[in-house]
């Protein structure tokens, strides 16, 4: 998580080529909640640049976003009066602060008031997730709802042309991935921060191994892309692609991760993108150019009531 609080991250960037949470997935997070809307108050832990604390003013009167870099909260404020008037909302529906649920419960504010609360692609990097589970209870009214939901690793589930072989074709392409996010000693793999990563890749378990029993009604849902289902149930999956992308909208996205970063501030090695795409093109015959591909992301989220 501190890499996304430095001061030269490129925090806008994160913005532009981070994926979006589709409107699929707010619906079924609003029939979880089971409330008639809109709720009263939301707090949105981890909530960088806002990508996905604005769709709950769908669901909820007043959001707060809350992150602990300054960084990225200075850039959600930045992009707030274009953003709420895009959207049809008045500037005090939603606002973005420094901090974390511990100020929250500390301050007495909010104690025992919110009606829900959300930590997107966040929650991986908690560092006590027994502390997290009881303040965020703490905050919570009785029947109150956390959720917390992830992406993890984008997978081209198909690509523009034809061809007999184009299962072998994206294997390749997936495994040239590997190679650069994680497998190569040489390359990003160990420049990611850990343990959040590793728990990220494992669809959250550990966290979930922590709920305790302030919470109930609790509904856990993951979705892995494959040849059979390349493409997720709107209806009950958090679905996250991206079709008929340029193969450089795909690079772009790589350079958001935060290991990415870690490798280039460690090595000096500006190279690495290009390198990756030099290859991806030498492996599987794409031309930069002309090759589109659609990404899918494995997803999950988990939903609990406070009791």
């Amino acid at each position: 998580m501190s890499t996304f609080s430095k001061s030269n991250f490129k925090t806008l960037h994160y913005n532009t080529f981070r994926p979006q949470y589709p409107p699929s997935f707010y619906s079924i997070l609003s029939k979880y909640v089971a409330r008639p809307l809109p709720l009263q108050t939301t707090i949105d832990l981890g909530c960088g640049t806002g990508v996905a604390t604005y769709p709950l003013l769908n669901i909820s009167k007043n959001v707060i976003g809350i992150d602990l870099s300054p960084s990225m909260i200075d850039t959600a404020n930045s992009l707030k009066s274009s953003r709420v008037k895009e959207l049809g909302y008045a500037d005090s529906s939603i606002r973005f602060i420094t901090g974390a649920v511990e100020e929250f419960v500390a301050k007495d504010e909010h104690v025992g008031q919110v009606d829900l609360i959300t930590a997107a692609q966040c929650i991986h990097w908690f560092q006590d997730y027994d502390a997290f589970f009881a303040n965020a209870a703490k905050l919570l009214r009785p029947g109150g709802v956390l959720a917390y939901f992830y992406y993890i690793d984008p997978i081209i589930v198909n690509f523009s042309g034809s061809g007999s072989d184009k299962a072998d074709v994206i294997k390749k392409a997936h495994d040239t991935y590997l190679k650069y996010a994680y497998d190569d000693p040489k390359l990003m793999g160990p420049h990611w921060e850990q343990p959040g990563r590793d728990i990220l890749k494992h669809f959250c378990t550990t966290v979930n191994d922590h709920i305790p029993g302030l919470y109930d009604d609790i509904t856990i849902n993951t979705f892995i892309p494959s040849a059979e289902k390349p493409y997720a149930d709107e209806q009950v999956d958090l679905d996250l692609k991206k079709t008929g992308l340029k193969l450089q909208g795909y690079v772009d996205y790589l350079g958001t991760y935060s290991g990415l970063h870690n490798y280039v501030e460690a090595t000096g090695d500006t190279t690495f993108l290009d390198r990756f795409l030099s290859e991806l093109e030498e492996v599987t015959g794409w031309d930069r150019e002309t090759t589109t591909v659609d990404l899918v992301w494995n997803t999950g989220y988990t939903f609990i009531r406070k009791k």
